[in-house]
């Protein structure tokens, strides 16, 4: 269950136009450097629908290498992409309490792209640092977990 922000929701007029990990409402454009961690190296903004009332919503996500997991574009890949809990903005009775499903890849993003590097050394620094979007890992996610893939654009 992700936290209620209400108290700063309720004190800016518009909406947030996307959300951050763990239910963090953000204002503005998203951006790769918006993340949540300064050593991201992916990043993704996505639509997820409240499992309960189907409201959806656009949440970011990003991976920075050390959980020791899946990246972020192997779970893209394998369908596997899963954000957790929608935001808590009380879109239906259950709400909180629902799980969110994946529907669309909208942006992803990555850096530190081994192509910059030679024998464990970077060769290209500001590529290397440098944020690039992948359209091909973008697009409609139609299912559950696994069930299907992004189809690209």
């Amino acid at each position: 269950m992700t936290p209620d922000y209400h108290d700063i929701v309720s004190r800016i007029a518009e909406p947030p136009s996307w959300w951050q990990e763990g239910g963090v409402p953000r204002w503005g454009d998203f951006g790769p450097r918006e993340s949540t961690s300064i050593y991201a190296r992916e990043a993704v903004l996505m639509e997820v629908a409240c499992q309960g009332c189907d409201t959806t919503f656009r949440v970011a996500m990003c991976e920075d290498g050390h959980g020791g997991g899946q990246r972020l574009s192997e779970q893209i890949v394998a369908g596997t992409l899963h954000y957790g809990d929608p935001p808590n903005t009380g879109c239906c009775a259950a709400g909180a309490s629902m799980n969110s499903v994946p529907r669309r890849i909208l942006e992803y993003w990555s850096t530190h792209d081994p192509r910059y590097t030679k024998d464990g050394t970077v060769t290209d620094h500001e590529r290397y640092f440098a944020w690039e979007r992948n359209a091909l890992l973008e697009g409609e996610y139609d299912g559950w977990m696994g069930q299907t893939r992004p189809t690209g654009e």
